[in-house]
């Protein structure tokens, strides 16, 4: 087993390295060889008002990027999945997904995009600077409304069928203190053989979801064991903290995204700030830093997971239970337990399973 998830892994980290260096290549390709100034000329050619013209560039640069883009994420997505039988996706549902998938990631960036030309329009010198406070606004209303909002459209929510375990998980929250909307059962083995848990949203819509891969393939004593990682976040406060972590990397990205914004405009020599090409050079440069801060936020993430492993271990007193299903979500997931360092550093906001395994035999130990 080991061997083959080391093969899966391997090709999903190669794909996934592929993906965060190819964008900002393409999207340099883009900007030497002028495509958005040949999208910008077509959306123009029906006279509409700049606003109307942003959105058909928008759909034009998108799409082209999409259809660029598409060979590789329907290997990733689809065809790799099958590969190794974890998806059970038809074609049909996948194409299907993707365009949900589209169709919502439209209707997020439109309004940002329109706004990021708005700022570059009516304030030059600070654009940076209300950008920034826009998107962590937009992060903060995401993270608080996705999971009634945007989670639905793709899965379906309902209530832990299993009385036993719902009793049992029940007073595991009651003991906690977690007061939220509930604990939800979320029908993933629609798409996918893979289990997965997590804490979503935020005040009143904060939940507490469990896929129903990880229900039917856990023992409950397992399962009670996720539960209290899960828990371990929403008591440790750790959504805020990513959230506000978050918040600070991107004043700093756009911080220093202006300065370089301004010498690379004049290099393509773009007649007015807020050019729409401006948009794709802008989304270039923080593509690039972004990139330079993978590794610090990825770090960040892996501080918290262990935090919450150890709140579970604490929480649960059952270290064989966590063990276990550190070692079932590996083989159910095919997830590499000893992946290489560089691969840690740039792809893995969790801590590899071999390290969260013996964190919880130094636990044990020390107990």
């Amino acid at each position: 087993m080991q061997d083959k998830a080391k093969q899966y892994s391997t090709i999903k980290h190669r794909i996934a390295l592929i993906n965060i260096f190819l964008t900002p290549i393409l999207l340099w390709i883009f900007l030497i060889a002028g495509i958005p100034t040949y999208f910008k000329s077509i959306s123009q050619l029906t006279p509409h008002n700049d606003y109307v013209n942003l959105i058909i560039f928008c759909i034009l640069a998108g799409a082209f990027y999409y259809v660029i883009n598409l060979p590789l994420e329907f290997y990733s997505g689809y065809v790799l999945e099958h590969k190794f039988s974890l998806s059970n996706q038809t074609l049909k549902d996948w194409v299907f997904r993707e365009g949900k998938k589209n169709i919502i990631a439209f209707i997020i960036s439109g309004p940002l995009v329109m706004a990021l030309y708005t700022f570059l329009k009516l304030y030059p010198l600070s654009w940076w600077l209300w950008t920034a406070l826009l998107w962590f606004s937009i992060s903060i209303i995401l993270a608080k409304f996705a999971p009634v909002i945007i989670v639905p459209i793709f899965y379906k929510y309902s209530p832990i069928k299993d009385a036993t375990l719902e009793s049992k998980l029940s007073k595991l929250v009651s003991r906690v203190g977690f007061k939220a909307s509930g604990v939800y059962e979320l029908d993933i083995s629609r798409d996918t053989k893979k289990a997965n848990a997590a804490l979503l949203g935020l005040g009143r819509q904060k939940r507490i979801v469990l896929c129903d891969t990880l229900i039917s393939n856990f023992s409950h004593d397992e399962i009670e064991s996720v539960m209290a990682h899960e828990l371990g976040h929403h008591k440790l406060s750790h959504m805020w903290k990513l959230i506000i972590s978050g918040g600070v990397f991107t004043f700093i990205i756009f911080f220093f995204a202006n300065n370089l914004f301004l010498k690379l405009h004049n290099f393509f020599g773009y007649n007015m700030l807020y050019d729409y090409e401006s948009l794709v050079l802008i989304y270039f440069i923080v593509v690039l830093f972004n990139i330079a801060l993978i590794p610090a936020a990825n770090a960040f993430s892996r501080r918290l997971e262990k935090d919450a492993d150890e709140f579970s271990l604490k929480t649960t007193g059952n270290v064989s239970a966590f063990i276990s299903t550190m070692k079932k979500l590996s083989e159910q997931n095919l997830a590499d337990t000893y992946p290489g360092r560089f691969y840690e550093i740039m792809l893995y906001d969790h801590p590899p399973i071999a390290r969260r395994i013996a964190f919880a035999e130094s636990f044990k130990q020390s107990a």
